[in-house]
C-alpha cells in the first residue's frame, strides 16, 4: 500500500472520529470508500436486532438516487459479509461459481463487488458494499484491504454514535420525567437524579472521546512497525511497542467503560446459544496463550473430560473469562495462573474459574472487588492498569446469565475467582 494512500486513510480515520452523528458519519465513511476504490454505487447495511437489513445509507458515484437499495444488490453476497463474518471480492459476479446462481446476481448483471462486515468488540453491526457493472475485475485485494480498514474503523464510530445517540435519547427520556415529577418529589431527590444522568452521560463522552482516537493512534504505529512508512531500527522498535501496550492498556479501560455505560442504559443484551463447553474452554485456553504473561508464570487448564452443554452468550462469557485472566495476570509475579472447570454428571451447575498463585486478596475486599470502581490496595503500578470496573462488569454479565460469581483468597495465598451457570435451563 502506498505511503500517499496510507496518509490519506489516516486523514480519513480522524475525520471519522471527529463525526458523532450516525448518519453524517455513514454517509461520509461511504462516499471516501467509493472514491478510494472507484466504484460505482456503494451501500451501508446496518444489521437489526431481528437479522434483518437496514439499508440505512446508499451513494451512487455520479450523484443519481438509488430507488429501492434493497432490489440492487446481492443479498448472498451481504449474507456471507454479515453472518459469515468474511469479507468479498469478485471480480465478476454473475460467472463466480460462489455466487453467479443467486437470482440477484443474475438479474441485476452484478460484476466487480467488494463486501466487507463491520465488527466492534466481536458484534457484527453491518456491512459496506461496494460495485461497478461497467467492468469486470475492477476491484483487487489492496483495494479489500483498504476497505476491511474502513470496515474496522467504521463499526468502531458506528458503536460511539448509536451509544451517544441513545445517550442522548435517554438524556431526553429523564429529563421529561424529571419535568413530570417535580410537583411531587422533594429537590433533594431530583438533584439525585439529575447528578446520575450527568455520571452516565459523563461516562460515556469520556468512553466515545477517547476511544476513536485510540483507534486511529493504534492503526498509525501498527503501519509503522509492520514497515509501511520504510523499515524501524531495534531500538524504534522497543520503543514503538511499548507506546502500542500502553495504548492497548487505555482502550481496555475505556471499554470497561463503554460497557458499564452500555449495562447501564439497558443496551446489553445476551443470546443464548447451546454450547459445547470442553471445545470452548480448550479454545479460551489456546487464545489465554497470547496474554503478556510475566516469565516464570505458568498457564495451565484443568479441566475434566466430560462437560455440559449449556445455553450461554459464547462472546459474554469469553469477555467475562479472559477479564478474569487479565485480573490474574496483574497479580501474579511467579507460580501460575489455572484456567479450571468442575462438573460431575446429574448436577445442576456447572463451575468455571481462575486460580492463581498471586498476592491474594484481603477478606474484607472480597465482596467489594465485584463493585464499581473497586480494586485491591497496595499496588499503585497496578492500580494504574484499571479503573476497577472489570469485575463489576463480570457480576453484571454472569447475573444476566442466571448465575452467580464470588471470589476465595487470603493474602499471599494467592486467589480463585469463579462462577456458577445452570445446567439444562433456558
Amino acid at each position: 500500500m502506498e505511503q500517499d494512500t496510507l496518509e490519506r486513510m489516516l486523514r480519513v480515520s480522524r475525520e471519522m472520529a471527529e463525526i458523532r452523528v450516525l448518519d453524517p458519519l455513514l454517509e461520509y465513511t461511504l462516499r471516501e470508500a467509493i472514491d478510494f476504490v472507484d466504484a460505482e454505487r456503494g451501500y451501508i447495511i446496518l444489521l437489526e436486532d431481528d437479522g434483518s437489513f437496514n439499508f440505512r445509507m446508499k451513494v451512487s458515484h455520479d450523484g443519481t438516487d438509488i430507488e429501492s437499495p434493497e432490489d440492487q444488490v446481492s443479498t448472498s453476497i451481504i449474507s456471507k459479509a454479515l453472518f459469515d463474518r468474511e469479507a468479498v471480492l469478485t471480480h465478476d459476479a454473475v460467472n463466480d461459481p460462489k455466487f453467479g446462481t443467486a437470482s440477484s446476481v443474475k438479474d441485476l448483471h452484478l460484476r466487480s463487488v467488494l463486501c466487507v462486515p463491520m465488527i466492534s468488540q466481536g458484534e457484527v453491526l453491518g456491512a459496506i458494499f461496494l460495485e461497478n457493472r461497467s467492468f469486470t475485475g475492477l476491484f483487487n485485494q489492496d483495494d479489500l484491504t483498504l476497505l476491511t480498514l474502513f470496515g474496522n474503523q467504521a463499526a468502531v464510530n458506528v458503536a460511539n454514535a448509536r451509544l451517544n445517540d441513545a445517550l442522548e435519547m435517554r438524556v431526553q427520556e429523564r429529563t421529561r420525567e424529571l419535568e413530570e415529577a417535580q410537583v411531587q418529589v422533594e429537590r433533594g431527590w431530583r438533584e439525585a437524579i439529575e447528578l446520575n444522568r450527568l455520571q452516565a452521560i459523563l461516562m460515556g463522552n469520556i468512553a466515545h472521546d477517547l476511544r476513536s482516537p485510540l483507534s486511529v493512534a493504534v492503526s498509525a504505529i501498527t503501519f509503522i512497525l509492520e514497515g509501511a512508512f520504510g523499515s524501524v531500527t531495534p531500538e524504534q522498535d522497543e520503543w514503538l511497542n511499548n507506546a502500542l501496550k500502553a495504548i492497548n492498556i487505555v482502550v481496555r479501560l475505556t471499554n470497561d467503560i463503554f460497557d458499564m455505560v452500555k449495562l447501564e442504559q439497558g443496551q446489553i443484551t445476551i443470546e443464548k446459544k447451546p454450547v459445547n463447553l470442553y471445545p470452548f474452554l480448550h479454545e479460551i485456553y489456546e487464545l489465554g496463550h497470547g496474554l503478556s504473561w510475566v516469565p516464570g508464570v505458568s498457564f495451565q487448564l484443568e479441566i475434566p473430560d466430560e462437560l455440559p452443554i449449556i445455553k450461554i452468550d459464547e462472546t459474554r462469557i469469553h469477555q467475562v473469562l479472559f477479564n478474569l485472566l487479565s485480573n490474574s495476570l496483574k497479580y501474579t509475579l511467579e507460580g501460575s495462573v489455572t484456567l479450571f472447570a468442575r462438573w460431575n454428571p446429574g448436577d445442576p451447575e456447572v463451575l468455571i474459574g481462575v486460580r492463581d498463585t498471586g498476592e491474594g486478596i484481603p477478606e474484607e475486599m472480597l465482596e467489594r472487588i465485584f463493585e464499581r470502581f473497586q480494586q485491591i490496595e497496595g499496588n499503585p503500578v497496578r492500580q494504574r492498569q484499571g479503573a476497577g470496573l472489570g469485575l463489576a462488569i463480570c457480576r453484571e454479565l454472569i447475573t444476566m446469565h442466571e448465575g452467580k460469581i464470588w471470589a476465595e483468597s487470603a493474602p499471599g495465598q494467592g486467589t480463585t475467582l469463579q462462577f456458577s451457570l445452570p445446567v439444562g435451563t433456558e
